[in-house]
């Protein structure tokens, strides 16, 4: 484990390569959201964890190149398709993913048109094990 400052854009892990930040985001229980920074090719990925809709996110995930984003629905510390698109455009993201989708209970599909009307950028549910070019 390493130990992680509960603040906005704390590093974590820097190398030549990459930078790693993380800031708290909005759940019942403390949780973080994540940015992957590459130094080379200045490519960002940010990756939100489970919270409710959040300013911090939107600033942890400011002109990612991908946002993956939470989308299991509006319960209290998580965030709906519809939400986390809103999310992505306050962002200025280019991409976005939805994660922590409900399977088992429904259908998903329909989460990607949700996220477009809010977003107008490329939307995609994420799978297990997915690889994402930057």
């Amino acid at each position: 484990f390493h130990p992680v400052a509960e603040q906005e854009m704390a590093v974590v892990l820097e190398s030549q390569d990459f930078k790693i930040l993380a800031s708290p985001v909005e759940h019942l229980i403390p949780n973080l959201g994540l940015r992957i920074e590459s130094i080379n090719s200045g490519k960002v990925l940010a990756y939100s964890g489970d919270t409710s809709p959040s300013d911090g996110v939107v600033r942890l995930a400011r002109g990612a190149d991908v946002l993956i984003h939470e989308a299991s629905g509006e319960t209290i510390g998580h965030t709906s398709a519809a939400q986390a698109g809103e999310i992505a455009r306050q962002a200025g993201a280019k991409r976005l993913y939805l994660i922590h989708y409900r399977t088992w209970e429904f259908d998903p599909n329909p989460l990607v048109e949700e996220s477009r009307q809010t977003f107008p950028g490329p939307v995609s549910l994420a799978v297990d094990f997915q690889r994402i070019e930057l």
